[in-house]
């Protein structure tokens, strides 16, 4: 198998080029190729504050590309959750977004599992689209409602064999996932059987097991994956896994042409930007249910400025010390009058920056999109188990991922290098020097993801006294909210930093 790689940045000009592209400089496009468009982790249909992504933008594209000849338009998971939307509205108003955008095929994403089983199945009876997973099932191992394992579709006279992947996850109890490399195996050995000529993962997992399962795949002809949010194009064989930037901020373009055993393949990344008319249906779609959040919230109102960017992003906020999560746990522990606070990473959700300038209750919402999981306890706990809770935060599998903590009347060092289970590197200490001994008493703000669902692993038994006044405990964002306009006075800069420090780092992080 060749590969034709396109690492272009397109549009400004005219989307013909993209079939262009395919067959290289000079030269006509091949005849009767096979296409996709790829989107995954699309949150929000909306443009972003950035300015950039937008489901309309990418509507647009696809109707351009069909325009041109046949184009399979896919999403690899993470829609229906979470968002400032979905807080309420559970995706409803993403599976009407993606209808008018004319989706093809969605695979699920692990935050599809959040929802219960009974609200999952509505939103894919509302969808147009076909639901694929090859893994995924409710937990007495029957399919979900309307879910196919793998499909065949006919393109460009190709027979394409398509299936889903999802990683295996720590799911609510109404679904089951088994392992996604052997559920492979059988649908691409159940494809080719079919007869495709051309066999498609569609996968919401790491990188590192999309390129495995190619290499050990040799029928597998390509990856259109999710999860990283991040735009890849990684090559196994001469076989890509292709993923684009979360939130419609990119989409991946690819082109085969050639035949069995023969594919070539040609990927281009397609920035979603206002040189991109928005598609009209999905504009209005988005305009919509923008009126229902501002029925349910009100107008948007200020509440201050920021004097400094709040860098939001997850690959910050899940590795290191973080303004955002500064500001967010310092307003946990002022507004319950706790000595300490901890706040798993993954609870911030806005993955964006806030740039300089205003700040609105829809910007503070759109950071805690997990409902009553970000309702604030306080706990006592002993300074050993902080320290335990800390060591966790920082152990295998959680530096980068959800668990990470951000703190607030609290510091430490780690060492990434030493064994998971013993990094913090001397003592835990209070706001303003003093240890924290093994044997104290210590009150800990806490989401009640954390205290009281397991959260992110978190065990936390001494919790359960506090779950039970959960449904009235405050949300974090209002703690936030309060936090800007009566402590602050309106006014954010960057708090005092230095809590979480990196051993060898002279600074934070």
């Amino acid at each position: 198998m060749s590969v034709s790689r396109v690492r272009t940045v397109f549009f400004g000009v005219a989307l013909g080029a993209l079939a262009a592209c395919a067959g290289g400089p000079g030269k006509p496009p091949p005849l009767n190729p096979v296409r996709f468009l790829l989107v995954n982790d699309v949150y929000v249909a909306d443009t972003l504050a950035d300015g950039s992504g937008g489901l309309a933008r990418a509507a647009t594209v696809r109707e351009r590309l069909h325009d041109q000849g046949p184009v399979l338009f896919v999403l690899a998971g993470d829609v229906l959750s979470p968002s400032l939307l979905s807080k309420w509205y559970h995706g409803r108003q993403m599976v009407e977004a993606f209808n008018a955008a004319k989706l093809d095929y969605a695979t699920f994403g692990n935050h599809e599992f959040e929802l219960p089983l009974d609200t999952l199945e509505a939103r894919i009876a509302e969808s147009k689209f076909k639901w694929i997973s090859s893994n995924c099932t409710r937990a007495d191992g029957t399919p979900l409602a309307k879910v196919v394992p793998w499909d065949t579709v006919r393109v460009s006279g190709q027979k394409v064999g398509l299936f889903g992947l999802t990683l295996i996850g720590e799911y609510r109890k109404e679904y089951r996932c088994a392992d996604p490399d052997s559920a492979a195996h059988r649908a691409i050995d159940t494809l080719v059987a079919q007869g495709a000529e051309l066999v498609v993962g569609i996968t919401h997992q790491t990188i590192e097991a999309d390129r495995g399962l190619l290499a050990r795949e040799p029928k597998l002809d390509l990856i259109l994956g999710g999860h990283e949010h991040e735009a890849h194009d990684s090559v196994v064989s001469g076989r890509h896994v292709v993923k684009a930037d979360a939130n419609a901020r990119t989409a991946q373009f690819v082109t085969l042409w050639g035949g069995k055993g023969e594919w070539r393949q040609a990927i281009g990344t397609v920035r979603m930007d206002n040189r991109l008319p928005d598609d009209t249906a999905v504009a209005a779609v988005v305009s919509r249910w923008d009126d229902s959040l501002r029925a349910r919230l009100g107008p948007e109102r200020g509440l201050g400025r920021t004097a400094v960017p709040i860098d939001a992003r997850d690959q910050l906020g899940r590795r290191q010390e973080s303004v955002l999560g500064d500001l967010v746990t310092d307003a946990m522990r002022a507004g319950t009058g706790a000595d300490v606070a901890l706040l798993n990473a993954g609870t911030l959700r806005l993955d964006d920056v806030i740039r300089p300038g205003p700040l609105t209750n829809y910007q503070l919402e759109s950071i805690f999109l997990f409902g009553d999981e970000t309702r604030v306890l306080t706990v006592p706990l002993t300074g050993g188990r902080v320290r335990e809770l800390l060591e966790h935060g920082v152990a295998d599998g959680s530096l980068g991922e959800g668990p990470f903590l951000q703190v607030s009347g609290v510091s430490f060092t780690y060492n990434p290098g030493a064994a998971s289970g013993r990094r913090i590197v001397g003592d835990v200490r209070r706001q303003g020097g003093g240890p924290i001994a093994r044997g104290d008493t210590v009150r800990v703000a806490l989401p009640g993801y954390l205290a009281c669902d397991r959260g992110d692993r978190y065990d936390i038994p001494e919790a359960a006294g506090a779950c039970g006044g959960r449904a009235s405990a405050p949300r974090a964002v209002d703690l936030l909210m309060k936090y800007v306009t009566d402590s602050l006075k309106g006014e954010v800069t960057s708090p005092p930093d230095g809590r979480i420090v990196r051993a060898g780092n002279t600074n934070p992080g």
